[in-house]
Parts: C-alpha cells; structure tokens; sequence
C-alpha cells in the first residue's frame, strides 16, 4: 500500500509539472520582442533608503511611476496609473523607505523596494473648472492645493492623515492670465508677469494670504512686452530654491519670508540642482555636457567634483539635473546625476562619464513605417530596375551602367572605402524571405529613430528639435524611394510642423544608414502652414514618388519640384479632397486646369454632411491588393464585392437634447462625392476605432444606452452581375446602390487600437487585430465578423456560423501570449515576401514586435519536414519511371519484330 501511495504521489507530481509548460514554450521570444517605457519624465527622486542609492523614482506625463536601476537603467517596477488627470502626478517626495505623490485627488504612499502601496487617502476636494496650472505644497501635518485660473487663484488646505478639508479659500487675481506662469515653491506660490515687470509671491500657510510684488529688476531682470518664453522651476534638492528663467536669461532665487532674492546669475547653464550644499549646474555644447560644481555659501568653485561628459549621438539638449552625492570606499565623493532631455532620452552621468542612456522617445511613437532591406550588391538584379521609356538604345546604356557600378561596389567593399550607405548594406541585408525588415519610427518629440525587427535594437537615430507634430498629434512618414533601386539611395520623409512658427516642415533620410538627405540636417522648412499632404502613386524617372503639400490657401506645392512633371502628365486622374477642422463639409478638387508652373485646385464638390463637425476620414492602404472579386453562394452563383479603391470612410459626431451623443458614418467616393451608403448609431460614444479594407469596413464604439463595447461590420456588394469588370471607374454610374450587410457584436473588452493583417498578394485569410484595455492584442478571423451570419437558419453551405451577439475571446487568440501592453497608441502591419506572413508592430507606452501566419503557414514546408525522405522517395520514382521506359521500348521493339 505504501509503493502504491508513493507511485501515485509521484504521478501527481509529474502530472502537475506537466501543466506548468505552456504550449510552444519554446517559440517565445523567438520571433517576438517586448521592450518597455516609462515615458517622459517629469519628477524624479532618488531612492533615499539605501547609500548609494540603487533606485531613480520617476514618474512621467503617461502617468506612470516607475523605479530605475541605477545599475543599468532597466526598470525595476512600474506602476501604470490612471489615464485621465486624475493619474497626472503633481508631487513625487522621497520619504525613507517610501515615496510619496499626489495625482488628482488621491495621496499615496508606496514601498520603494517592494512597490507595494503603503497607504492612499482620499483628498476631500473637487477639482475646479478651468484650472491653468495646479500646484501642491506637502507639510508634515497638512497640504495646499493650489489652482491657478484666469483671474483667481484657489487654496485648498487638507488634513494629511486623513484627506479632510481643513480650509477653502479663493482669490481674486485680476491681473492673472493665460501668458502668466506660476510654481509652487517652499510652502510659497511665485508668479511671474512680464509684460507689467512685476514677480508676485503668495505665502500658502498665512491665515490671509495675500500677494506680495516686487520688480523683475530685483532679481536682474527686464521687463518684456514681446511676451518672451518664461519657465519656472523647482531646484531637486532645495524646495526653497527656484529658477525663473526669461528668454535666454537664468536666476537662481532663494524664498525667505516671503521675498524673492537672487542668488546666482545662471544664464548659459541648462538645469541646475542642489546636494549637501553645493550647487550643480549643467552647461552644453552640441553633445559635449559639462557639469559644474559650486560651493552655496562661499561660491567656491569645486573643480574636482564636476564632469565632463559626452552624450551619445543624437541627443537632444539637457532640461532638468537630479543629483546623488555619496561617500565612496577611499572617503572621496563620488557623484551620480540623473538627466533629462528634451529628446525624451534619459542618461546616469557619474564620474567616469555616462553609465547607461534610455531611449524614451520611443514611448511617444505616432507614425510607424516598416522598410525593406537592400539585398546583397552582388546579387541585385539590375534587369528590373530599368527606368520607364528606356528602349533599346537606353536599355543597354543603362545595363552598362549598372553593371559598372557593381564593380565599383565589388571594389569599395574589398578596399573597406565605403560610405555610411555602403556599410549599411553589410550589416543590414534582406533575408530570402524577407522577414527581416526596418522599423523607421516617429515620435512627438521629433526623434526619427530605425529599429532592427530581428531583436528590437536601434540601429540609428536622427533628432530634429524643431520638428513638431502636426494637428491632432499626427506625424507624416512616407517612403519616397525604397532600397530596390541601387544605385539610387532610399529616400523617407517626415512631414509635421514647425515648432516655433507653426508652418510645414519636413525631415528627409536614407532609412537605411540613418543620414540625412540635403542642407540643414535634412530639414526643409516649407515657409506655409499646412492643409493637406500626401504621396503621389505615380514615380518619376529617378523612381522618387513626389509628396503634394497643400497650404491654408488651397495652393498646392510639389516636393521635390520636379513632381510637378509627374503630376502634370496624371493631372486627369488625381483627385484631393480635404475637411476643414471643426465643420460638417467635405469638399472635393482636381488639378485638371493646371499649367506647367501653375498647380491650381479646382473645386468639383461639395458634401456637408449631418450630425455634428467631421472627426475622421480613413481610406484603404495604397498597395492593398483584392485576389478575391466574389464570394460563392449557397446556389452556386456569385455574388461580387463592391471594390471602390476611392471610398472613403467620413465619421462625425455631435450632440442633441434627445439622443445626446450621436456617431454618423458616411461611405463617400472622394471622386464623385457621391454618398454611396450612411449609418447612425444613437446615444454612442468614442473611442472610435474603424479598419477599413476590401468591400468592408469594422468599427468599434461604446453604447452609452446599454454600457457596453460594440463592434460592429459593414460589407458592400453589387449584386449577382458585376459592373466593372477589368477596371473600377467612379463615373461609371450604377443604375442600383450596393448592397449593404450590416451586423453588429458585442465586445467583451474595450478596444484601444484596431487594425487588418496585410499580405503581398491579398490571398492569405483577413484577420483583425483588437489592442484590448486589458492589456492584450487578439487576432480575430474576419469570418466572425460577417454581416451575413444567419440569426436564424441560412445558408450552411456558405460556411457562416449562426449569429451570436456575444463575440467569444479565447486565450489562444491572442499573439502577446502572457504580455500586458497598457495604453496602446496604435497597430502597425506590413506585408512580408511570405505571402502567408505578416510582420505586426504594436506601439504606445510599450513597443511589441510579432510575426503573424493568419492562414497557418501554407506555403512553407514545417521544421519537421522529412527532406531526405521524400527526396530519396522522387529520386527512387524516377529511376524506376527510367528502368519502366525502357523495359518498356525493349518490349514494343521485340513486339514489333515479331
């Protein structure tokens, strides 16, 4: 009996380990890659439990607090706080073996170590209307809130321990206004106004706080009418120091007993922080930063305690300092600071240079462009790159030429003269199946950075700091020229904003090395604001697809200016239709009328549509291909999609006393401007997601009325016949409307991104991609989306479910496995040399990297495939079909001798 307990308890052992593997352990992290952010910081401690210390506690405008390893920067622990404002963090204090912050109304107290919440109270205080600027002055026993608005100012005194309101008060401030600036000092508010010369301070704990002024002049500033850019900041290390710093001009202030004194002139420095006395500042050249070190009371300067260091390429200009002192081993100091740029990279300086960098900008990526690869310089096949028009005479000319330069190449590589282009081409190159590719991103910060797909590293990166995003926090990435016309140089571009004038601006590269293409770094100041801007499909002689920019006055403008001949000879087929922000018209222009030297808009038409201001127009994807032009019937018939490449989709929403929030959908072709279909959803609300592809288009949305997340599915269809059957036309004319499916579903999670699954040729199955608010991405078949699901019966042969209202999420579906993804910006895909393979990019706080088989891998043969065995199978079926054929003459030789 014992051997039979002991058997038995060791299969359950087994059994259970068992359970503990997941299925294809092995495959993750193999084709996949995960890399984590904190976003851009805006407070930051450090971890005062331990000397030295082993954490930086961060916390940023994503609304994330987060410790970093001193070591080697990684992160610790993250805490992802809430998204609204009430998640923005307005206090972060280090208290020991806890940090401290204040975000909206609730106060919390956390375990560095651990990362567990020590405490949270909850403040007895609603926020007020219009709030300018919010501030938070933390005593031991009580705190102020502090809410700056258009002509007054409130103070909200609360209980620490218990979040009660103690006392509430309001001033009024009629010299208080938008150009005002305001921080919160050492239990102090200290405005600034440069237009009437004056500093304003406001003591917080005074029974009747009232302002005090004194002139800029009594700090050693001027007063400005120009309204130049004023900052205010906290020193990290000293809460009664302040720097107010105007245009170009820095002072470092003290706060006592109400007053204002200067302390330092710190013009020409970047940041500044404070540490057991001694003042550190920050001054930089290009990458080179140097940081200084300055006695406080007797303003020696301690030259051995500064460094000098050199950032790593590409790094923006240096905006806030935090620093650690420490005693080291030998009795010396030793010094660590924490640096913040406005590239929204972080660094660890100490003494022996820079200990570790992040690269946060790639927590605001807003524009996302996958590039292939160039393949080996021997193995280019120079035959298809001919230039369109070349004839006999110009095809040998350019094959000679061609092939010219591939010697020059064969040479460059073994000499090792090459240039940054040549180089990349030994280090990146295409794979056979061209799975491998080049992830160009962008983000707000106006970094341009490349990332390998193969393991996530950023191969290179370009920093324009004028560059800004454009309205709605959008940024233009177009590929202009790929790599598969060597010699020619692949060309990208960057279209956003100037940051200061507000006028267009874009940023030209060679995806591949990173280099900047042009003058000025790259950077083409267009000199008008934007209206309109997009890639041309037509390529000129030099395989460079022109960019359409169009101003505020509808005039539009070719980039480069030779486009102007590309668009000229397709003047008749080019159609721009534009939405002016916060109005219900579309309108509709061609370039039909224009002259070399004189691109004009005609207008063609107008649409205004109901419901509320336009907050969306989304097309097709320009290389999208349809393999399928039907889908087959129950009876054998056909019924045809109804493939419109120039349907777009238009979205407005608006507001009425009846229904409240309304979301109407319109399906318009932007040649004709026709309508060709509507859809209203009442008492609906965002976010608003829609994929649009094919005959099809899926969008998600809230029902305010029952409280839960919709999907819902719309197909188009001509009918039986179809009326294009070689080439789509929009003035064609249709004598009946499509035919419209509609189906709606219910979504168990809320959708924070939506997408397709794209492929080269369109064969392989549709599949959508849903970033869910639970952290995970699915993958959902199209199939469960079809508007034709039968409610009850239908036709089986179609092979359509039954309708079910309720869409079923299974764990399997998903491609981040056991990851969590919070706050996803947006989905990215690109189609691969695989026709059954997909490369995804999903992008927002974190970046997530995947390949995806939507149909399973039906053209490529499994890992385990049995070459030897089925090769010595055809090579044994030849030999025999060889020995059967002449067996097989000899015997009809010696029948016919017979």
């Amino acid at each position: 009996m014992a051997a039979r307990a002991t058997a038995l308890g060791l299969l359950v052992c087994f059994a259970a380990l068992g359970l503990t593997f997941a299925l294809y352990e092995d495959q993750i992290g193999k084709f996949d890659w995960l890399q984590q952010y904190v976003g851009v910081v805006t407070h930051a401690v450090f971890d005062e439990s331990s000397v030295p210390a082993r954490r930086i506690i961060v916390a940023t405008a994503q609304n994330v607090l987060a410790a970093l390893s001193t070591k080697n920067g990684e992160i610790v622990w993250r805490h992802i706080l809430e998204s609204s404002d009430t998640g923005k963090v307005d206090l972060l204090v280090s208290e020991g073996p806890q940090v401290t912050t204040i975000a909206g109304n609730l106060l919390r107290s956390w375990d560095v170590i651990s990362a567990a919440l020590v405490e949270e109270i909850q403040l007895d205080h609603a926020p007020a209307a219009g709030v300018l600027q919010r501030g938070v002055s933390l005593g031991d026993s009580e705190l102020v809130l502090v809410e700056v608005m258009v002509g007054s100012v409130a103070l909200t005194t609360l209980d620490r321990s218990s979040g009660a309101t103690l006392d509430q008060e309001t001033l009024a401030v009629p010299w208080l206004t938008t150009d005002t600036r305001c921080a919160c000092g050492d239990k102090t508010l200290v405005c600034v106004d440069v237009s009437v010369g004056l500093l304003f301070v406001l003591p917080l704990t005074a029974n009747s706080p009232t302002f005090k002024s004194q002139p800029l002049t009594s700090i050693g500033l001027q007063q400005s009418e120009n309204a130049p850019e004023v900052h205010l900041q906290r020193v990290s290390g000293s809460p009664s120091h302040m720097v107010i710093q105007v245009a170009e001009s820095r002072k470092l202030i003290h706060l006592h007993e109400g007053e204002l004194h200067l302390v330092r002139d710190l013009s020409g420095s970047r940041a500044s922080a404070i540490a057991d006395g001694v003042l550190y500042t920050v001054m930089q050249t290009g990458r080179l930063v140097t940081i200084g070190a300055v006695e406080m009371e007797s303003g020696e300067d301690l030259g051995e305690q500064g460094v000098v260091v050199e950032l790593p390429l590409q790094s923006g200009s240096v905006l806030s300092l935090d620093v650690h002192r420490f005693e080291r081993r030998d009795g010396g100091m030793a010094l660590r600071a924490f640096v913040t740029c406005s590239d929204h990279a972080l660094h660890l300086i100490s003494s022996a240079g820079v200990v570790w960098s992040r690269e946060e900008a790639l927590a605001s990526v807003i524009a996302a462009e996958a590039v292939d690869l160039p393949v080996d310089g021997a193995n280019i096949n120079y035959h298809d790159k001919l230039p369109p028009l070349t004839g006999l005479i110009g095809s040998l000319v350019h094959r000679v030429q061609t092939q010219c330069s591939q010697i020059s190449h064969w040479f460059k590589s073994v000499v090792g003269s090459t240039d940054s282009f040549q180089e990349s081409l030994n280090t990146l190159k295409r794979d056979e199946l061209n799975l491998r590719k080049l992830l160009v991103v962008a983000s707000s910060s106006g970094k341009i950075l490349g990332i390998d797909s193969w393991n996530g590293d950023v191969v290179w990166s370009i920093y324009a700091p004028l560059l800004a995003p454009l309205q709605g926090n959008k940024l233009l990435l177009y590929s202009q020229r790929t790599s598969a016309h060597f010699p020619l140089q692949p060309q990208c571009v960057v279209v956003g904003r100037h940051k200061i004038t507000g006028e267009g601006l874009l940023v030209l590269f060679n995806p591949i090395s990173g280099t900047t293409i042009g003058e000025r770094g790259g950077v083409v100041p267009l000199g008008y604001h934007l209206s309109q801007a997009f890639l041309m499909h037509y390529p000129d002689d030099q395989y460079l697809k022109p960019l359409m920019l169009v101003d505020k006055e509808l005039h539009p403008h070719m980039f480069p200016a030779s486009g102007e001949k590309v668009v000229l000879e397709h003047k008749d087929s080019i159609f721009v239709h534009l939405a002016q922000a916060g109005s219900s018209t579309l309108t509709g222009y061609t370039l039909r009328f224009s002259r070399p030297g004189m691109l004009t808009l005609s207008e063609v038409w107008t649409v205004s549509l109901g419901g509320g201001p336009i907050t969306g127009v989304h097309g097709k994807l320009v290389a999208e291909k349809v393999h399928s032009p039907g889908r087959v019937l129950a009876d054998r018939s056909v019924l045809y999609k109804y493939v419109n490449p120039n349907l777009a989709v238009v979205t407005t929403q608006g507001y009425d006393h009846i229904n409240k929030n309304t979301m109407n959908l319109y399906l318009i072709d932007t040649v004709t401007g026709a309508v060709i279909e509507s859809v209203s959803h009442k008492k609906v609300s965002g976010p608003l997601h829609i994929v649009h592809s094919e005959n099809w288009v899926v969008y998600t949305f809230f029902n305010d009325k029952y409280r839960r997340f919709e999907v819902t599915s719309l197909e188009l269809f001509e009918g039986l016949n179809q009326a294009n059957a070689t080439a789509f036309s929009s003035f064609g004319g249709r004598a009946t409307p499509p035919i419209l499916e509609r189906q709606s579903y219910i979504m168990p999670v809320g959708v924070q991104a939506a997408t397709h699954t794209t492929t080269e040729k369109g064969i392989t199955t549709k599949f959508i991609l849903f970033a869910l608010q639970s952290g995970n991405v699915l993958q959902m078949n199209k199939w469960f989306l079809d508007p034709r699901r039968p409610v009850t019966g239908g036709p089986q042969e179609e092979g359509l479910m039954p309708y079910i209202p309720e869409l079923r999420i299974s764990p399997h579906d998903m491609i981040t496995y056991n990851q969590t993804l919070p706050r996803v910006s947006a989905i990215y895909t690109a189609p691969t040399g695989l026709e059954s393979a997909c490369v995804v990019l999903v992008y927002g706080l974190d970046l997530f990297y995947t390949r995806m088989f939507p149909s399973k891998m039906f053209d490529v043969l499994k890992d385990d495939f049995d070459h030897y065995l089925i090769g010595g199978a055809v090579l044994a079926l030849a030999v025999a079909a060889l020995i059967t054929r002449k067996l097989a003459q000899k015997k009809a030789l010696k029948q016919a001798w017979k």
